[in-house]
């Protein structure tokens, strides 16, 4: 019998990868956050529970006399707003059942993108239009349509501080999502658990988001490690979940 045990170790996780894709070296920037037990969870979520369903002995049990050292399957237990995840339409709209996360296009979800740093604002408080239009400046960013738009509000560095985490950050005013979204920006995304301070229970953003119809997405990692500010791309693989509000996401920024 082979010693699995001696098998080739698999290759250890590098947040940027380079990947050879039709002919061209593009570099991927891993952006999404682990799923776990252990990470944050917005207040009045599901927690996450992942737990052995059958294990490699179990199995050898059920199978009987064979050399086959058996095979494991866990059970996992969540919501659909865990970790990295896009709110779908209908997370916000209580109107459009219809625009549930198996729905959304693939070009909302791979597209041109630019990041801004909002991380002097601070906890609990509004991010304005022109704490929006400053950073875009800084960065020299023109938002164009068909963009999604990151911006960083520092919170990130508390992910492992789950109570800090979820309950000391700022976000999104109306008349900045407002004008944001008139730039025909299709996705916006934060390292912060929503993009509405939770200081705030009239969720601004939210509304806005709602009566735009545009998704956006929340727990973006990696923000600042995006070497350029503009001229690279997002892409975000959220699972089919049939009529979910939302979903989990592998996402990646992604520049030659």
């Amino acid at each position: 019998m082979i010693d699995m045990s001696k098998a080739k170790e698999p290759a250890k996780h590098e947040d940027i990868t380079v990947v050879e894709f039709f002919g061209k070296k593009l570099h991927f920037l891993d952006i999404g956050r682990e799923v776990s037990p252990e990470m944050p969870h917005y207040p009045g979520h599901m927690k996450t529970n992942l737990f052995w369903h059958l294990t490699h002995e179990e199995c050898v049990m059920r199978l009987g006399d064979t050399p086959f050292e058996g095979y494991a399957v866990k059970g996992i237990v969540t919501c659909d707003h865990v970790s990295t995840h896009v709110d779908a339409v209908y997370h916000f709209n209580k109107y459009r059942p219809d625009l549930t996360v198996d729905k959304i296009s693939l070009k909302d979800l791979i597209t041109p993108a630019a990041w801004i740093d909002v991380s002097h604002v601070k906890p609990l408080t509004h991010i304005t239009l022109a704490d929006v239009k400053e950073a875009l400046e800084k960065a020299k960013v023109t938002l164009k349509p068909g963009m999604t738009l990151l911006y960083y509000t520092g919170i990130d560095k508390k992910w492992n501080d789950p109570l800090t985490y979820v309950s000391q950050y700022p976000g999104l005013d109306r008349e900045a999502t407002e004008w944001i979204l008139d730039q025909g920006i299709v996705n916006i995304g934060t390292d912060a658990s929503s993009l509405d301070t939770p200081a705030d229970k009239t969720y601004p953003n939210h509304t806005v988001h709602a009566e735009r119809m545009v998704i956006h997405t929340e727990n973006v990692a990696n923000i600042t490690k995006i070497p350029r500010h503009d001229n690279f791309y997002v892409a975000m693989f959220p699972l089919k979940f049939v009529g979910a509000t939302g979903s989990p996401v592998r996402m990646f920024a992604i520049w030659e």
